[in-house]
């Protein structure tokens, strides 16, 4: 599916249970609608996907052609995902501010992606830190970690803030609002890596369902990111071959207001700007021409062409 809609990676989320949570933490109770077990440990082992079923999703990643990762949500799962040789490791946010975590995940060498949900412009600062001496090849994605997510709170303004604190490394974004607006946008703001959560059915049971792309909206997300990249073009501004047609058909050029004959000095009350056939003189030099000396006569309404003018 993630292929098909034109993303260029499937990134999953790969925990090692009894290293991301204390044992306190997989016997807590856990009652919600979204559950699968009677503790939280319950419901994750049941959700989680092992290592063999790991091995067979980047088999069929490589048969397909797209990219295969997952965020390693603790120590142990990195180590598991530098063997099995992903591209790049994603850091999610709740490990940004695990800064031992993020020594070792560097020291591994594979580039990172390193979201920054519920952390402060101090602590990425850190981070960048730490991580840049080990490994210069990673990534911040403006997040915020809220399923889903509002508009109010998503601030793309950070987008800038971190291109302005870390011009030397890309910055992108990480989304869980609903629709494909406010990431489209971030792209027009230069967001270099999006992702998104993706589902088949955003009824599904699970939290994560509702924050999540549904493939047809994926589809159409990665088709407004390739337009927009498109058209963020050149900074240069000038006249364009492809606005030519629309020039000859509608630029203006100036105009006799009056008769003039020929050897008078041309005054501005003399000139005005209209679309004329032939073309003259640029709207633009119109100040230039004032006290020029005409050396032919120009009838009322007559283009001033620079033949006309000395």
């Amino acid at each position: 599916v993630l292929q098909e809609c034109g993303a260029d990676c499937a990134k999953f989320q790969k925990s090692e249970l009894e290293y991301k949570f204390n044992k306190k933490a997989l016997e807590r109770p856990y009652t919600s609608k979204h559950s699968w077990g009677k503790t939280y440990g319950e419901h994750k082992r049941h959700l989680e996907f092992s290592h063999d079923q790991y091995r067979e999703l980047k088999k069929y990643a490589e048969e397909i052609g797209i990219f295969f990762t997952a965020s390693g949500m603790d120590e142990m799962a990195v180590e598991f995902l530098h063997e099995l040789d992903v591209p790049f490791f994603k850091v999610g946010s709740g490990d940004t501010n695990n800064f031992p975590y993020l020594e070792k995940t560097a020291k591994k060498g594979r580039p990172m992606v390193i979201s920054s949900g519920m952390q402060s412009m101090n602590t990425m600062h850190q981070v960048y830190q730490i991580v840049k001496p080990i490994n210069p090849n990673f990534c911040f994605l403006q997040c915020t970690s809220a399923y889903p997510l509002q508009p109010e709170d998503v601030n793309l303004r950070v987008i800038s803030a971190y291109q302005s604190a870390f011009p030397d490394i890309p910055i992108g974004y990480s989304g869980h609002e609903t629709g494909i607006a406010i990431s489209v946008a971030a792209v027009a703001m230069g967001a270099k890596v999006v992702e998104r959560h993706v589902t088949l059915d955003k009824t599904w049971k699970g939290s994560d369902h509702q924050a999540s792309l549904e493939p047809n909206e994926l589809a159409e997300l990665v088709k407004a990111i390739r337009t927009v990249e498109k058209a963020m073009g050149s900074p240069v501004k000038q006249l364009l071959p492809c606005e030519m047609a629309c020039n000859e058909k509608l630029g203006k050029s100036v105009v006799a207001k009056v008769a003039i004959p020929e050897g008078a000095v041309l005054t501005l009350d003399m000139l005005t700007v209209k679309v004329g056939e032939p073309k003259g003189y640029p709207p633009e030099a119109i100040f230039d021409l004032v006290g020029q000396k005409v050396k032919k006569s120009i009838a009322e309404d007559e283009t001033v062409t620079e033949q006309a003018v000395k």
